[in-house]
């Protein structure tokens, strides 16, 4: 979710689709990715191949918390709460 109190733009969704993108290696699994606006930030789908959940959902953590540390362009100033 963007901080600092402004709704997102579609234009930053697609920004942080981009980035995402740009960090998935072949061992993330990443096959899809949707990213939606909505009051309260930027909802992200992401669909991972893997043999179990936990291994999906650890592959998940690891690709977003290392996208946002990048510091790269589309990534500034978000805060992330996991739902699995």
């Amino acid at each position: 979710m963007p901080t600092g109190g402004t709704l997102p733009t579609d234009h930053q969704a697609h920004a942080l689709v981009d980035a995402l993108w740009a960090h998935a290696t072949p061992d993330c699994g990443m096959e899809h990715i949707r990213a939606r606006t909505h009051p309260d930030g930027i909802g992200i789908v992401l669909f991972i191949r893997a043999a179990r959940t936990d291994i999906a959902q650890a592959k998940v953590r690891r690709l977003v918390v290392d996208a946002l540390a990048s510091g790269g362009t589309g990534v500034h100033g978000y805060s992330v709460t996991f739902h699995p």
